[in-house]
C-alpha cells in the first residue's frame, strides 16, 4: 500500500509540473502579443542566407551549454555519489523545466536532487547551490568589470545618477563581490556557525570541508567556460539581427552588462521576455545613445536567446520529468 501511495504522489506531482509548464510555454509562445515580433525576426533570419549559419551555430551550441552545466553538477557530486553523464544531463533539463516557472529559478535546486539515489536531499540541494553560486560569481565578476569600466560613466553623462553615487556603488559592489569570493572558498566556515546541538545539520555542513581549493577552482573554470559560450551565442545572434559592425570586445562587454543586470533583478524565466528586452535596450542605449534606432533588433536578439537557452531546454526537460522521484519508499 505504501509503495502504491508513493507512486500516486509521484504521478500527481509530475502531472502538475507538466501541466503548469505547458501552460506557461503556451501562454508565452502563442498568447502574448509581443511574441509576434519574435516570429517576424525568425522570418528575417531564414531569408538572410549570409548570416543564417551563425543562427545554426548558436542553436547547436545550446546542448553544449547545458552539457557543461551537467558536467559541473556531476563533478561536484562525485565525492558522495557517482552518476552517469546522461543521468546528470536529464536532471539538468528537468531542472530547467521546473526553474523556468519558479521565481529566480529556485526550482532548479529541488528538481535535480530527485534523480539521486545515495545523496541526501539537503546535501544534493546545497551542492547544487554551490554550482549556482559559482556561476553567479563569474557573472557578477565579468559583468561588474564590463559595466562599471565601460558603460556606467554614461549613467553620469545622461544624468541618471550622480558621480558620487556611482563611485560609492561601484566600490560597494566590488567589496561585496570580494567577500562573496572569499566565502565561496571558505564555505566550510559554516560549520562554525551551525550549532552542534543540531547534529544532522552540523554533519551536513561539515561535508563542505571536502570541497578544497582545487575543486572549487575547477568549478569556477567550468562556470567561466559556460559563461563564455553563452556570451558568444548572444554575440552571434546580435550579428545575425543586424549588428555586423559590432566588435567582439564591445559586444561581449555589452552582453556581460546585460547578464549582470538580469542576474541582480528578481524574475521568472518564462515570464521575462519583455524584461530581458528592456534591460538589453537600456544597456545598448548607454553605448549607442538612447535616440538611436536599435530597439527592434535588440528585442529580437534577446528574445531569440531567451527562446534557445530558456524555452527550448524547458521543453526538452518535459520529457525527463518522469525520471524524478519525489517520494521514495523508506527503508525498513
Amino acid at each position: 500500500m505504501a509503495t502504491n501511495l508513493y507512486k500516486t504522489y509521484n504521478t500527481i506531482i509530475k502531472s502538475i509540473i507538466i501541466v503548469v509548464s505547458i501552460y506557461f510555454l503556451y501562454n508565452q509562445l502563442f498568447v502574448k502579443q509581443d511574441i509576434s515580433k519574435l516570429w517576424a525576426s525568425f522570418s528575417d533570419i531564414l531569408s538572410n542566407n549570409e548570416y543564417f549559419w551563425l543562427f545554426v551555430v548558436t542553436l547547436f551550441a545550446m546542448p553544449l551549454n547545458w552539457s557543461l552545466e551537467a558536467y559541473k553538477w556531476k563533478y561536484l557530486l562525485k565525492d558522495t555519489e557517482e552518476i552517469s553523464f546522461p543521468t546528470a544531463l536529464k536532471a539538468i533539463f528537468s531542472g530547467a523545466t521546473i526553474s523556468a516557472v519558479s521565481p529566480n529559478r529556485t526550482g532548479d535546486y529541488l528538481a535535480r536532487v530527485f534523480v539521486l539515489r545515495k545523496t541526501s536531499f539537503w546535501h544534493g540541494v546545497l551542492v547544487t547551490v554551490i554550482g549556482s553560486y559559482a556561476q553567479n560569481i563569474i557573472t557578477l565578476l565579468f559583468g561588474g568589470i564590463a559595466f562599471f569600466g565601460l558603460f556606467a560613466p554614461q549613467l553620469v553623462s545622461n544624468d541618471i545618477v550622480s558621480s558620487n553615487v556611482l563611485f560609492y556603488f561601484k566600490w560597494a559592489f566590488f567589496a561585496l563581490l570580494t567577500i562573496g569570493i572569499v566565502l565561496y572558498y571558505r564555505i566550510s566556515l559554516l560549520k562554525n556557525i551551525v550549532p552542534q546541538s543540531w547534529p544532522k545539520t552540523h554533519k551536513l555542513v561539515c561535508n563542505f570541508m571536502k570541497f578544497k581549493f582545487p575543486k572549487l577552482t575547477m568549478v569556477l573554470i567550468i562556470s567561466s567556460s559556460r559563461y563564455l559560450l553563452y556570451s558568444l551565442q548572444y554575440y552571434l545572434i546580435l550579428v545575425v539581427v543586424g549588428f555586423s559592425d559590432l566588435s567582439v570586445f564591445t559586444g561581449l562587454a555589452l552582453i556581460s552588462s546585460i547578464f549582470l543586470l538580469n542576474t541582480i533583478r528578481p524574475s521568472i524565466a518564462l515570464l521575462e521576455i519583455g524584461l530581458r528586452g528592456s534591460v538589453a535596450i537600456f544597456v545598448f542605449g548607454l553605448y549607442y545613445g538612447f535616440e538611436a534606432d536599435y530597439q527592434g533588433a535588440i528585442f529580437a536578439a534577446s528574445s531569440i536567446i531567451w527562446l534557445i537557452n530558456i524555452v527550448l531546454p524547458a521543453i526538452i526537460g518535459l520529457f525527463f520529468i518522469n525520471n524524478l522521484k519525489f517520494f521514495k519508499k523508506s527503508k525498513t
